[in-house]
């Protein structure tokens, strides 16, 4: 199966899931103009590198500037920093604002591996 074709199908079954369950540890969503990915790791960490598209918004600060990139509490949303306990972080404070269809993907490395890259 092309890679392409396998990140659809696996973007169709996450937001088929994401209704009944928000969190999915581990799981990542192919980056695309609907799906809101966030780097949640430190600047540092995201000047050295991070996942193309990604916007950085460390954790500790999600829950203050995520409206400015989405009001949508049922938009796609993608976390990730390095080992996935900051995201996990963020993904609470996400849940707790109302936002429905957030993932943690885990760490970058982790990421990028389901990503295929």
């Amino acid at each position: 199966m092309d890679v392409s074709v396998g990140l659809a199908l696996l973007g169709v079954f996450l937001l088929g899931c994401a209704a009944s369950e928000s969190t999915k540890e581990g799981t990542a969503l192919p980056v695309s103009d609907a799906v809101l990915v966030i780097d949640v790791r430190t600047t540092e960490e995201y000047n050295s590198g991070h996942i193309a598209g990604a916007v950085h918004i460390p954790y500790e600060v999600v829950g203050d500037e995520i409206a400015a990139l989405s009001t949508d509490k049922e938009r796609d949303i993608v976390l990730y920093c390095r080992s996935g306990r900051r995201s996990g972080i963020a993904l609470k404070t996400l849940q707790d604002m109302g936002y429905t269809h957030v993932v943690n993907a885990g760490g970058i490395d982790e990421y990028r591996k389901n990503l295929g890259q």
